[in-house]
């Protein structure tokens, strides 16, 4: 009954509300903010609220206490003191089509979870399409399953696919033996779906291990949005190799990467123009020599979208996280392994060039930055999220679609 409650509230909330209030541990909170079961001190300790936690208000109207849904269906008091209020956007309210990559470092591969995953919904709950890399070892599913399962608490109907293992198996080649990783899809299902579920992605080379091409074979879905206008665009979801030892594998990926891109834009009997191509590149921008400069040379067909900040004068942004002490400007700039090739017949629904950071259209995910995880180490922060932030992407969820 108390499960039934909270959903029905929260539903309710969600419904008549464009943002949904929440109670969050103010900034002086070390730890965790006890809830109790009446507005006062000597209240009879419920629960309590931690650091990346929040709570739904039902009422601010008490002196010094917030009424509110905690995550386990009960309700309880908190103090005024030790909290603040938040809002966050609606299910119903989500405005563009966000499309994003997430390299989950190992997602999957410990029996021991420390994931935090009230951290990793709320960035995932903001994407439209979100593409992960990385996911390893006999656990995936639980963590998959962890993650949709805070999010449908939230109220918001994701989905995903994974595809089978791929990568190296007893390769004969110098430092090729024995890597398998899984890519997998988010997303959200109110506002997305596959176009074709009967097959939910394909590999973009055969075989799948030991490729003479890549490491972890990319995989490729095609999705159309819920709208009026029914955009559908193709994701491709890649991870290139980070072993300098074996560097040339990496230049055969992309290599492959840009000459499929080509075919799909130049081919007149491939039928889907809207591609975009996203993932952990393991590459930096240009004049970081890492491998775009000498391969990707003719972008007449596409556009490498996370260099494009370079072109209007603004810096690079790191796309892994950045925890050290005396901190520079250039540690915030790279490296910038994590890129998106986008078709250029999709600028139709994306008329800027180049795009800015300023621009709000694109963007890189600096959760680590965040004052909850302020005093924790490297390691600590990996083990809870990952070694890499998300990127993204947005565009008007009622794009017509022109191919």
């Amino acid at each position: 009954m108390k499960t039934i409650l909270y959903f029905l509230f929260v539903l309710f909330v969600l419904t008549f509300s464009a943002f949904s209030q929440k109670v969050v541990p103010g900034d002086r909170v070390q730890t965790r903010v006890n809830v109790r079961d009446m507005p006062s001190t000597s209240g009879m300790r419920i629960g309590s609220l931690e650091i990346g936690e929040s709570a739904v208000l039902i009422t601010d109207t008490i002196p010094y206490w917030y009424q509110a849904i905690i995550n386990t269906g009960d309700t309880g008091y908190v103090s005024k003191a030790w909290t603040s209020i938040v809002e966050e956007p609606a299910v119903s309210d989500k405005g563009d089509l966000v499309i994003g990559s997430w390299n989950i470092k190992w997602f999957g591969n410990s029996s021991n979870d420390r994931h935090n995953y009230l951290a990793m919904a709320d960035i995932v709950m903001d994407m439209d399409v979100l593409a992960i890399q990385e996911i390893k070892g006999g656990h995936f599913t639980d963590r998959l399953d962890s993650l949709q399962a805070e999010l449908d608490r939230r109220g918001y109907n994701y989905t995903y696919i994974f595809c089978e293992e791929t990568g190296y198996k007893d390769n004969p080649g110098v430092d090729k033996n024995n890597y398998v990783e899984r890519y997998a899809y988010f997303w959200d299902a109110d506002r997305v779906e596959l176009l074709n579920p009967d097959t939910p992605y394909y590999y973009i080379s055969e075989p799948i291990i030991n490729n003479p091409y890549f490491r972890a074979v990319p995989i490729v879905s095609d999705f159309k949005v819920k709208s009026e206008e029914g955009f559908d665009f193709r994701i491709v979801t890649i991870h290139t190799v980070y072993n300098d030892k074996i560097e040339e594998v990496r230049a055969a990926e992309i290599r492959f990467l840009h000459e499929w891109m080509n075919e799909q834009v130049f081919n007149l009997d491939i039928q889907e123009k809207d591609i975009f191509i996203i993932g952990d590149f393991n590459a930096n921008p240009k004049g970081q020599t890492a491998f775009f400069d000498s391969i990707i040379t003719d972008t007449t067909g596409y556009r490498v979208i996370f260099n494009e900040p370079l072109l209007a004068g603004e810096s690079s942004k790191r796309t892994t996280i950045l925890v050290k002490q005396n901190i520079t400007e250039k540690d915030h700039q790279l490296p910038a392994y994590d890129h998106l090739l986008l078709s250029k017949h999709t600028t139709y629904a994306i008329p800027i060039y180049p795009i800015t950071w300023a621009s709000g259209i694109i963007g890189v995910g600096e959760f680590d930055q965040e004052q909850k995880w302020e005093g924790m180490t490297r390691h600590e922060i990996i083990a809870a999220m990952s070694d890499h932030r998300p990127i993204w992407i947005k565009l008007d969820y009622n794009t017509e679609d022109r191919d």
